[in-house]
């Protein structure tokens, strides 16, 4: 019996393609447009002093990809799948700011984030954004790691704040291309709510747009993430909402918009 793909599913390969035109196949403009916007506002100009007290070496790539990317969207909007993608593709570091928090959560070594382990546990259970100085604190022990400076990144759900916005070009990080992907709220939610995790590889799963294989190992595995709930969700989206527009005006030099919605 020949199956039926979801119209959702069938949306990803149109959106990753619409995403690879937007950032890789239009270099000239985002370049313009950089340099429209370093001349239009010094505040676009990175702060070289303050890179070198977090050990970011700004340097400039000599290649027509862009190195810096920042893609924004809504919980469930498909950020983690193209993100990973583009990563694969070009050889880009992908930093998930879920997966950091998550992974600060489990880790039993600490780290500059263990005091603070109970306070993002509880914001991630209520669907609460995580405090700016944690989320930063995070992003940016991350991005001075060698493989970011070297191979470039892609940023997938930072910054989500005005101010965590701020704190990167405090930083001196600049980013090449912001990447705004769009998808309504109703889409979102029935998303998240049919979404299972294998616990032991990471791979996420879709009851009815991905389902997993029927394996009995996989299957006693699998588990539902603590802000996979609709009520979560509700607030997530309200969050979203509510700082999009900042974000998304502080970089409009370099935006690009996405419908992750959109059926081919």
């Amino acid at each position: 019996m020949k199956t039926q793909l979801h119209p959702t599913s069938r949306a990803l390969p149109l959106i990753h393609a619409l995403l690879l035109s937007l950032v890789f196949v239009l270099p000239s403009l985002v370049s313009c447009n950089l340099a429209a916007a370093a001349t239009k506002s010094q505040s676009f100009l990175p702060s070289q002093n303050k890179a070198k007290i977090w050990g970011i070496v700004p340097k400039l790539i000599d290649s027509s990809i862009p190195k810096h990317i920042i893609v924004m969207g809504g919980p469930a909007s498909g950020k983690g799948t193209q993100c990973q993608k583009l990563a694969d593709k070009y050889g880009l570091v992908h930093i998930s700011s879920g997966d950091l928090l998550r992974q600060a959560v489990s880790s039993s070594e600490g780290g500059p984030t263990a005091p603070h382990i109970s306070t993002i546990k509880q914001c991630m259970e209520a669907g609460k954004l995580i405090p700016d100085n944690l989320m930063t604190r995070l992003i940016l022990d991350r991005l001075r790691s060698r493989d970011c400076q070297e191979r470039g990144y892609i940023l997938d759900g930072y910054p989500r704040t005005l101010a965590q916005a701020q704190s990167l070009q405090d930083a001196g990080i600049s980013p090449d291309v912001f990447l705004l992907l769009n998808v309504r709220d109703e889409d979102a939610i029935k998303r998240v709510i049919g979404r299972r995790t294998d616990s032991k590889t990471g791979h996420v799963y879709h009851l009815e747009y991905n389902p997993p294989p029927n394996d009995p190992e996989i299957l006693k595995r699998l588990i539902i993430r603590s802000d996979d709930t609709v009520d979560s969700m509700k607030v997530r989206l309200k969050q979203f909402r509510a700082n999009v527009a900042s974000v998304e005006n502080w970089y409009r030099d370099i935006k690009r918009e996405v419908d992750g919605s959109s059926s081919p």
